[in-house]
């Protein structure tokens, strides 16, 4: 069936379309939009959302959903904060943090290749393992996290620093979604994540490992959530188990999506999850400005993610 030009248009250039008219709007309406302190805690919050973002357009890309990458972040934050607590070096303890999210990760991939576990209940099942874990772990409080003097790498270096107006979070979700970046469009893990989404069947047959690169996607996105949960914690200097309410999964679905990653698998770009995770924060920070109520602004998003699902399945219907 024949596609209109409009929604060629719209599916090329509609996110970053919706990204300048929301900076258009938000610089006039909203009072020091435009300040050097509010470009840094854009580019600040930008990054977190990104990192969830990258991850999970992998997922989303595949034909599934993570739930469980909020309390994943919260959980390796934890561990990397008790690790310094206990004297560990922040380099060492920034290690066994990232290998938190490698391992739920990898479980999460596991259990659903291999076991064929339907992957809303097990990541189900790991959000709440995790959440509960990280509980246990810290006695239900935030761990302080105290800067270490004479070492070689410092663990503010995740988020509690800036180069200029760049935070240092920012920098860490370049480099993140940059490497995601080569495997999306460079390797076979990219190619075969598209595969995998559009037709699981058809994807085995042609000789992909289904399994593998399910356990492999999986495992990528517990690490993004990992590094996630590191760049918060430095930020926040606390490892706090309650980041795993901060509603991550939803948000880090939302940039996806609205960088036109379909629910229904098979189709996403990771460049265009970056925007998205722009666009989330543009709308919050500049709700924010403008006085709105945080929980006006979650309606906002939420409204938003509803409407850019319903035009992704309005366009699939009428391409059938």
């Amino acid at each position: 069936m024949k596609v209109s030009k409009g929604k060629i248009i719209y599916d090329k250039y509609g996110t970053y379309l919706i990204l300048v008219v929301l900076v258009i709007f938000f610089s006039i309406t909203g009072q020091g939009f435009f300040s050097v302190g509010n470009l840094t805690n854009i580019l600040r919050t930008a990054a977190v959302y990104a990192l969830f973002g990258c991850g999970m357009t992998f997922v989303m890309i595949s034909g599934k959903i993570d739930l469980s990458i909020g309390s994943v972040a919260a959980l390796a934050g934890c561990v990397a904060a008790l690790c310094m607590q206990g004297g560990m070096r922040p380099l060492a303890a920034s290690a066994i943090g990232l290998l938190t999210g490698l391992v739920c990760g990898f479980l999460n991939g596991f259990f659903i290749a291999k076991l064929r576990v339907p992957f809303f209940i097990m990541t189900a099942g790991m959000m709440y393992a995790a959440s509960g874990l990280a509980l246990v772990l810290t006695h239900e409080t935030s761990i302080g996290i105290k800067e270490q003097e004479g070492v070689l790498f410092s663990f503010t270096l995740w988020g509690a620093k800036t180069i200029g107006i760049i935070p240092t979070q920012f920098l860490v979700a370049l480099f993140f979604f940059a490497v995601c970046f080569y495997i999306m469009k460079h390797t076979k893990m990219g190619r075969y994540t598209y595969a995998i989404g559009s037709n699981e069947k058809t994807a085995l047959l042609s000789g992909v490992n289904v399994e593998l690169y399910t356990i492999l996607i999986f495992t990528l996105n517990g690490l993004a959530a990992a590094a996630a949960g590191l760049v918060l914690a430095s930020r926040l200097r606390t490892g706090s188990p309650n980041l795993a309410d901060g509603g991550y999964n939803i948000l880090a679905i939302a940039a996806a999506a609205i960088g036109g990653t379909s629910l229904s698998g098979g189709e996403g770009n990771i460049a265009k999850t970056l925007v998205g995770a722009f666009v989330i924060c543009v709308i919050s920070t500049g709700l924010n400005i403008m006085g709105v109520t945080s929980s006006v602004q979650n309606i906002v998003i939420g409204a938003v993610l509803v409407i850019v699902v319903a035009v992704d399945m309005f366009g699939r219907r009428k391409a059938v």
